[in-house]
């Protein structure tokens, strides 16, 4: 017995590894044929034809909500790399552009207005103040006009959705309530730490694009009446 004992305790580094952790010797020689391998090569980018920016356009559109100017935008870059790599001619390549964005428009799969309207609501739920939900939208691409259409319809809903006794109020307060939800600021803590974390609730809903007067009226605010408030957000 205890010569067997010997024989195996003398068995080499490699086949002990072998025996009792194949997993460790199998991890060795996956790392070794790695190194062989040559890195990937970059993905070389499509040549650019109408039939594949529409094809590229519906694809998008099936899977993101987009402005006209973001999906423009995209397509951009596709002709960018076509020029560079193939030579695709960027005169032809901007008409194919524009009469596949017009033709996605026409059929419906881009509507700014729709898009824009949808955008704001779901920014005002999520606590964004109102000058914020503006420029967020000017990122996107939208029109001024149609920014001014959509904050304009956005304050209209949220007061027509409000209690009755908090109508008329600025839906800037509403967001603002619904940013101290999300976050637990303000009458949404437990009331032993309001006093010691005021400075810093208000704080964090001036980073929201807040002002002082709003950020104190919320911070410093009744559970009971920003939970009115709130029906202006929830009810759109």
């Amino acid at each position: 017995m205890k010569e067997s004992h010997e024989n195996r305790s003398d068995l080499a580094p490699d086949s002990q590894a072998e025996k009792f952790g194949g997993n460790a010797s199998f991890s060795r020689k996956r790392a070794a044929k790695g190194k062989d391998r040559n890195p990937r090569e970059p993905k070389k980018p499509r040549r650019v034809t109408r039939d594949y920016l529409m094809n590229y356009a519906t694809w998008y559109l099936e899977r993101f909500a987009a402005s006209r100017a973001r999906l423009e935008k995209l397509m951009r870059g596709k002709i960018r790399l076509s020029v560079a790599e193939y030579g695709t001619d960027p005169q032809e390549a901007e008409e194919w552009m524009k009469s596949v964005l017009n033709t996605c428009e026409n059929a419906g799969f881009i509507n700014d207005t729709a898009y824009a309207k949808g955008r704001a609501r779901s920014l005002l739920r999520k606590g964004k103040a109102m000058r914020v939900i503006a420029a967020d939208l000017n990122a996107r691409g939208i029109a001024s006009h149609m920014i001014d259409d959509t904050i304009a319809d956005l304050r209209q809903e949220a007061d027509q959705a409000a209690y009755e006794d908090v109508r008329g109020t600025d839906p800037n307060l509403a967001a603002a309530a619904a940013y101290a939800r999300r976050r637990r600021l303000g009458p949404f803590r437990r009331p032993e730490q309001r006093d010691e974390k005021r400075d810093k609730d208000l704080a964090a809903l001036a980073r929201q694009g807040f002002g002082y007067d709003t950020a104190t009226r919320i911070i410093d605010g009744d559970l009971d009446h920003l939970n009115d408030l709130l029906s202006m957000i929830d009810g759109i």
